[in-house]
């Protein structure tokens, strides 16, 4: 959603964790739709004619290891895809023609557009495909979504993937660049996008081989070395920088002087609550799972998050269209619910909890949690349920957590496009160390979500019933722009450039004979009652997660 500042003279500070994906994230001024403007001068006027983007030299402009946010921005110039991810999380095909599926969903045939030139001039093969999506399935920012991925290969303008499990969203996975084979590893890998890297510019590719408008009709992009987030701030505001892209909520932060537009990008960046259900409170099961109607989610993403956050309580973003509304409701805020949940759990009378008083671990590096695990830690203290917020260092929480040392704990995780829960319920997912939450009834719905996502929600529902994880909201990040400098973009999800008159529809490319929908499994039988699976006790499971930041990609 594009949100309109102008003329900001003290831009407001939003301040949260910092992390690993983008080390050195600025911010900008806090929005609202459709602010009205000043007379007020301007801070800075900008030079006509002149485009220009900040990089961190030190993060480097490599798509496949480069975790800086702000690098990050000029990728879509040099780079295309097979597919890139709208923001509302549909795959678009770029590079891909067509595709089709296998009728047991494990093998992808893809047909690559004809005639793709390099911008040094070459055209793009097959090859040079399947070695990019190799290089992805070994970098830790694209490890986790080609997870699934048994081999690639391919040959004239054919490129096939195959699979260890049915799949449906593929192509959602598929927002890797392609580069030319032989460049993957070096420190500027050559691509197929209407920009290339020449000397400290952007310059346009004359090899382009789309026939369309350019989105931009500069034809060179200044490059801005900066060491800081200051450094950022100082070229958006005084120097040649145009376009900052960050998560206006990161620990590093500047705040902006200038009069600059402002988009939001949905992400798959999760924040949420993990609970101990070994000792203390929470192994209570309905003590655990009424801690959701205390969470006051869209006062934390106005307030504290600052707009740029989206409330849910159930772990898919209300951007995608597998995001469930009505489940969602049924879970929000409801402080009396909560209340009543309290007294009838019995916990705050229990003799073991006489003297009880829990822990709410948190990163101290995130203002923006600890600020949401404070405001949580009053709700329950008021309803009897005493706990005290514990601030530590990243690695510290981190190590507190893969110990088991809390009542509750709040995470945040990179989630993969299609939403993919495996990770906190396998056995060696990266969202549970220590093998503390294997749960072979939710990971085998993973699976069929994966295969079906008419299974999805059902997969949400006994998420949410059972309790493991409590979301809060997924978090957006922010592209500013100075005014007047792009006419039209509409970012989709680690792609900024996104042009909206130049999409292709997932329909557009879809060879496949699909057969009729198939009726979501049937999962109402795998509970008895206590939210938890058939033949199993609530305390009989470890914690769901850590508070690892998937670096996967898309943000």
């Amino acid at each position: 959603m594009k949100r309109l500042i102008a003329l900001l003279l003290a831009a407001l500070l939003l301040l949260s964790g910092c992390s690993e994906a983008d080390p050195n994230a600025t911010t900008g001024g806090g929005l609202s739709d459709d602010s009205e403007t000043t007379s007020l001068e301007p801070i800075a006027q900008k030079q006509v004619g002149t485009f220009g983007l900040s990089y961190y030299p030190e993060y480097g402009l490599n798509p496949y290891d480069c975790y800086a946010t702000t690098n990050r921005a000029m990728f879509s110039l040099l780079y295309e895809c097979l597919f890139v991810v709208s923001n509302g999380f549909a795959p678009e095909p770029v590079l891909c023609k067509s595709f089709s599926v296998s009728t047991d969903g494990l093998t992808y045939t893809f047909t690559l557009q004809p005639n793709v030139l390099f911008s040094d001039g070459s055209a793009m093969t097959a090859d040079d495909v399947v070695n990019s999506i190799n290089v992805a399935r070994g970098s830790n920012l694209f490890r986790s979504r080609l997870a699934h991925v048994i081999s690639c290969s391919g040959a004239d303008g054919v490129v096939t993937i195959l699979l260890d499990t049915p799949y449906e969203n593929l192509p959602l996975m598929l927002d890797v660049p392609i580069v030319k084979q032989g460049t993957a590893k070096s420190e500027r890998p050559i691509g197929t996008g209407p920009y290339k890297l020449y000397g400290s510019k952007l310059v346009y590719n004359t090899s382009w081989w789309q026939d369309t408008k350019r989105i931009m009709e500069y034809k060179e992009i200044n490059l801005s070395a900066a060491s800081g987030t200051d450094d950022v701030r100082d070229q958006f505001e005084f120097g040649g920088t145009d376009l900052v892209y960050c998560d206006p909520n990161a620990a590093a932060s500047a705040g902006y002087r200038c009069d600059y537009e402002a988009w939001e990008v949905p992400t798959t960046v999760m924040d949420f609550i993990g609970f101990n259900l070994k000792e203390g409170w929470f192994t209570n099961a309905e003590l655990r799972k009424a801690v959701t109607y205390a969470l006051d989610r869209t006062t934390y993403c106005n307030e504290i998050y600052g707009g740029f956050a989206k409330a849910t309580s159930i772990p898919c973003s209300p951007a995608s269209p597998m995001y469930d509304e009505t489940l969602d409701e049924q879970y929000d805020y409801a402080p009396e619910k909560f209340r009543e949940a309290v007294q009838s759990s019995g916990v705050t009378t229990a003799t073991e909890f006489a003297e009880y008083t829990g822990s709410i671990l948190v990163n101290s590096e995130d203002p923006a949690r600890v600020e949401v695990a404070q405001r949580i830690a009053d709700v329950l203290n008021e309803a009897g349920v005493r706990v005290e917020v514990h601030k530590y260092s990243r690695s510290n929480f981190s190590y507190m957590v893969q110990q088991g040392d809390y009542d509750m704990y709040l995470g945040q995780v990179r989630l993969t496009a299609n939403f993919d829960l495996t990770a906190f319920f396998s056995q060696y997912g990266y969202m549970n160390p220590g093998e503390m939450t294997t749960d072979d009834a939710l990971l085998s719905m993973c699976t069929q979500a994966l295969a079906n996502s008419g299974n999805f929600s059902a997969l949400c529902a006994q998420v949410v019933q059972r309790a493991q994880i409590c979301p809060i909201a997924f978090r957006s990040y922010a592209i500013y722009v100075s005014r007047g400098m792009i006419s039209a973009i509409e970012p989709g999800v680690d792609y900024v450039f996104r042009d909206p008159a130049n999409v292709r529809l997932l329909a557009d490319a879809d060879e496949t004979k699909l057969p009729e929908p198939t009726e979501p499994t049937d999962v109402s039988d795998t509970s008895d009652g206590d939210g938890e699976p058939d033949g199993t006790d609530a305390t009989d499971h470890g914690q769901s997660a850590d508070d690892y930041y998937d670096p996967d990609a898309n943000g």
